[in-house]
């Protein structure tokens, strides 16, 4: 239960501040060269993960279904930190350490 209350806190603060387009994370998506739409699109795919995460809680399905989402998306953030923005592998840590969890958020509902 930690793991995804702790993953749908991150992700949602992460989504809530592409939504609202805060200017550093603008300024990160400019570096990724992707439009800013899709900063707009990931957000809320963000937000709508960690909603679905929280009620993983009590749904395995949901948990299941979230995890799948959130690996796809933070293995697109290791994507642009590295391939697009030609950033170390430092900057990927967070995206790297989200994207294990929910790895293991998808093994643990399913075994």
């Amino acid at each position: 239960m930690i793991m995804k209350v702790s993953l749908a806190a991150f992700m949602l603060a992460g989504g809530i501040i592409k939504v609202f387009r805060v200017p550093f994370q603008v300024e990160h998506w400019r570096h990724y060269q992707y439009p800013l739409w899709f900063l707009t699109v990931t957000g809320i795919l963000e937000i709508a993960g960690a909603l679905a995460m929280t009620a993983g809680i009590w749904n395995r399905y949901a948990a299941f279904g979230a995890g799948v989402l959130f690996v796809v998306l933070m293995a697109g953030a290791v994507h642009a930190h590295i391939v697009r923005a030609h950033q170390s592998l430092l900057m990927t840590i967070p995206a790297a350490i989200c994207l294990i969890i929910s790895i293991m958020i998808i093994i643990r509902e399913f075994t």
